[in-house]
Formats: structure tokens, C-alpha cells, sequence
């Protein structure tokens, strides 16, 4: 972490002390987070003993492993690597340097914690943009949310990533409440260190900048120009030593990975499956990217993991040039897949990755995970189009955000499990809407309520259609075979 981060996270720890002290820290919030420690507590017992299921998490866990008996960023004895961001292997690392490799209880004690500064952060930012009782609900929401409880037990990036995005929204709101440079700076390394977790952000500083161009008030356009340029250069800062490292590696530029241009590709080549892109890091043989890159160049196996990934970028480049009546209906797809219902614990326990758990339950557990997104989104959104908060700019500055991670993911591919860093920024206007839903219907006569019900009407519409096509068709082909 860079001596400004340092100073930024300090000063941040120091202010959100203040900012939830006394009366703004009121025992309803105590009661939220005491009962979420206890059912937290309860999951880290359950998972206990459960060995690491998902292939994720076996990647972050070997690459954890290599750094403390080794040092290299490598997975195993074979060659240094770059295909995963390296932060939370890191942190992981940390973890098992203190309490013993392979201590995944460890691990998960720890993303308690994190998921807690979370809940917080949703609070304050929910306060300062609404009131205590929107606040209350949202962390309440946040705090219970079904899949973020359920992550909470994962070795997986979405504890520290989301927590990175709260922060980040809780630094930007304190930086247009005051106009001091900390709270800028420690934006951009709060940001540097969540793309150094997920690469997804790495380029939204340029974005941010001008956000920054436009929310800056009250001050000349120099100083407003100092403003938007300090957190890029903290952000560059942040990441510069790691892309050093990479760059020398690679021997071509690279950033934080070497996954956005093979990433990209599975999603946008001739064999991307149209329904579920994401699955196209399944298929082998010479229809697989690297296969379909060998065939076309002699040399591709000699490159370079980074060289690699270039090959791969440019490649899908002049694929979507030339293809862009299919690209976008795959794009239109892969939208409707960020945001379809979320499935990865409903599946794990269908499986049988966490225990024998009784059919019942399982449809339970379901119902109750499918229906809870469902109506939280919804009312999230119809609570951002019709009731926004006053100071608009920390609205736009959350949509920028979403909207952001939600595009890369559409031209990439989409899979539910990636929408879910952003629940907790989502669920402030839920806290929104639950808080009072009366206003909400009031403004039915509003276009921005029109609006939000047709994006709803879309959401609601890609899950039909998803339910009731693509996955039931799936499973009668698969009982069909």
C-alpha cells in the first residue's frame, strides 16, 4: 500500500469513527451489526471444516500458498503469473503467514470483518445521502442480504471488493461535502487497490475524471482541474509497482492481468455459446480461444502470458468490427445475464458441495435467495429513479459506478455472480424504497417512475425468459442425453 493510501485510510478510519459516534451511531445499528456477527459466526462454523469447492477459490488459495512457501506469484513450481489480480491472494497470504496455511475458518473470520466495515460504510453513505432511517434499512439489508452472507464463506474477492466500493462512494461523498484533496487521494488508492483485487475498474479513472470536472463546485476551473487529475495519480501510483512487475514479465504493457483479452474473446468469438457466454471457458479442443489463436499464428504458443492476451485483444477487436449485428445481440444477452438471479449457492448446495442438505431445504434456500434479489433490485431501482437523493452528484457518482462495472461485464461476459460487488451500493436506495414506499407510489404521475417500471419490466423479463427458455430447455437436453 503507497504512504498516501496509508495516510488517506487513516484519516478515513479516523472520520468514520466521528461519523458514526454518539447519536450517529445509534443502537438499532448496534443490534444490526451484533446480530449479523452471530449469524456470520454461525456460517464460519457450518463451513469449518468444507474444503474449497469453487475453482476460484483453488486459484486464489495456490496462489496464497506459493507466496508463503516461496514468495513467487506463481501457481505451483511452474512459471511466475499474472492471470489473477494479485491483492487478495495476498491478503489470503497474510492470513495463513499468521494463523497457518491451508486455515480457511482464518480466512473467512477475517472477510467477517470486512463484510461488517461494510455494513457501516453502507450506513454512513445511506445518512449522509437520505437519513437514519433509510441508513438503518439499507444496512440492515446490506447486513442480511442472502449471497453476500453466503460469500462471507468463500475465498473469493467479492468481501474485499465490495468493501473497497463502499469505501470508495464514502470517500467520494466526503470529498463534495468538504473539497479537501485527503479525501480525493484516498478515492483514487481506495480504487487502485480494488482494481489490484478486480481488474474490472482499472479503467475507470478516466471516467472519474470527468465526473470530477462536472461535480467540482464553488472553486476555479484550475483548482476543479487539480481535483479531477489527483486522484488518477494516486490511483496510478497504486497499481505502477505491480505493472512494473508485469510489463517485465510479459514483455508487452500489462496492468493488473493478463485476463481482459482472452476474457474478451471468449466472449466474442465465433464459438461464444449466444445463452451463456461465460461458459465458453469451458470449451476445448480447436474450438477453444487459445486453439482458435494457435491456428492463425504459428508463433502464439511461444508468446507470452501477456503477449497472449494482446493477441487475444486484438483479434476480438476486428471480430466485433466485422460481426456487429451479432455482437450486439450477444451484448443484450450477456446484459440480461450480469443481472439474472443470482445462483451460485443454490447451485453449490444442488450439488452437494456443502453437506447432504435435504431437498427441501435446498428449494428453500433458493426461493428465499431468488426472491430477495428480486425485490430488492427492483426496489432499488424504482427508488433511484423516482426518489433521489437531494445532492444529485453522489447519485450520479454511484450510477457511474455501477453502470461502469455492469458494461465491462456486458462486452465481456456476463455471469450473476459478478453484479453482487454492487448489491451494497443498490440495496442504500432498497433501504430507500422500504423506508417509504408511500412517496414512491406517489409519484406514479412522474416520467422518472415510468422509467424505473420499465426497467423493471426488463429485469423481470430477462428472468422469464431465462427461467422459463434457456435454463428449462437446458435441463431437458441434459435429461434427453
Amino acid at each position: 500500500m503507497t504512504v498516501g493510501a496509508a495516510i488517506a485510510n487513516a484519516d478515513a478510519a479516523s472520520e468514520l469513527a466521528g461519523d458514526t459516534a454518539g447519536r450517529r451511531f445509534p443502537p438499532a445499528l448496534i443490534v444490526i451489526l451484533l446480530a449479523g456477527l452471530l449469524v456470520r459466526a454461525m456460517l464460519v462454523w457450518w463451513f469449518w471444516n468444507e474444503p474449497l469447492m469453487i475453482a476460484d477459490e483453488k486459484d486464489y488459495h495456490e496462489l496464497a500458498v506459493n507466496l508463503v512457501e516461496t514468495g513467487r506469484y506463481a501457481f505451483g513450481p511452474g512459471e511466475l503469473t499474472s492471470l489473477r489480480p494479485p491483492l487478495y491472494p495476498a491478503l489470503v497470504a497474510g492470513i495463513y503467514q499468521v494463523f497457518g496455511v491451508d486455515n480457511y475458518p482464518a480466512v473467512r473470520i477475517v472477510q467477517v470483518g470486512l463484510a461488517l466495515i461494510t455494513v457501516v460504510l453502507v450506513y454512513a453513505v445511506g445518512r449522509r445521502m437520505y437519513d437514519e432511517k433509510v441508513a438503518l434499512w439499507a444496512a440492515a439489508l446490506c447486513c442480511f442480504y442472502p449471497e453476500l452472507l453466503g460469500h462471507n464463506a468463500f475465498v473469493l474477492t467479492e468481501t474485499l471488493f465490495a468493501m473497497f466500493l463502499c469505501l470508495g462512494c464514502w470517500m467520494m461523498q466526503r470529498f463534495l461535502a468538504s473539497h479537501r484533496a485527503v479525501w480525493i487521494i484516498g478515492l483514487g488508492c481506495v480504487l487502485g487497490l480494488a482494481a489490484l483485487t478486480r481488474s474490472v475498474l482499472w479503467l475507470f479513472p478516466p471516467f472519474l475524471l470527468l465526473f470530477l470536472l462536472y461535480a467540482v463546485r464553488g472553486v476555479t476551473w484550475p483548482r476543479r482541474f487539480a481535483y479531477a487529475v489527483l486522484p488518477l495519480v494516486a490511483f496510478a501510483l497504486t497499481i505502477t509497482p505491480w505493472s512494473i512487475r508485469n510489463t517485465r514479465l510479459h514483455k508487452t504493457f500489462t496492468t493488473i492481468d493478463v485476463m481482459g483479452g482472452r476474457n474478451f474473446m471468449m466472449g466474442n468469438y465465433e464459438y461464444t455459446p449466444m445463452f451463456r457466454a461465460w461458459d465458453a471457458i469451458s470449451i476445448s479442443g480447436e474450438q477453444a480461444w487459445y486453439s482458435v489463436l494457435a491456428a492463425e499464428d504459428p508463433n502464439f504458443n511461444r508468446l507470452t502470458q501477456g503477449q497472449k492476451d494482446k493477441a487475444a485483444m486484438h483479434r476480438t477487436i476486428q471480430y466485433v468490427l466485422d460481426n456487429p449485428g451479432l455482437t450486439t445481440q450477444r451484448d443484450l444477452v450477456k446484459f440480461l445475464n450480469f443481472w439474472q438471479l443470482e445462483r451460485s449457492i443454490a447451485a453449490g448446495l444442488s450439488r452437494g458441495w456443502w453437506g447432504d442438505i435435504p431437498t427441501w431445504a435446498i428449494l428453500l434456500t433458493t426461493l428465499i435467495i431468488f426472491g430477495s434479489y428480486a425485490i430488492l433490485l427492483l426496489s432499488g431501482v424504482m427508488a433511484f429513479t423516482a426518489a433521489p437523493p437531494t445532492d444529485r452528484r453522489m447519485h450520479w457518482f454511484m450510477l457511474l459506478l455501477v453502470g461502469f462495472v455492469c458494461a465491462i461485464h456486458t462486452v465481456v461476459f456476463g455471469h450473476s455472480r459478478y453484479h453482487l460487488v454492487l448489491m451494497p451500493l443498490i440495496l442504500i436506495y432498497a433501504g430507500r424504497f422500504f423506508a417509504d414506499p408511500r412517496s414512491i407510489w406517489s409519484r406514479r404521475g412522474s416520467i422518472s417512475f415510468w422509467i424505473g417500471a420499465l426497467v423493471c419490466g426488463v429485469l423481470l423479463g430477462g428472468w422469464i425468459w431465462e427461467i422459463g427458455f434457456i435454463e428449462l430447455e437446458r435441463v431437458r437436453t441434459q435429461v434427453l442425453q
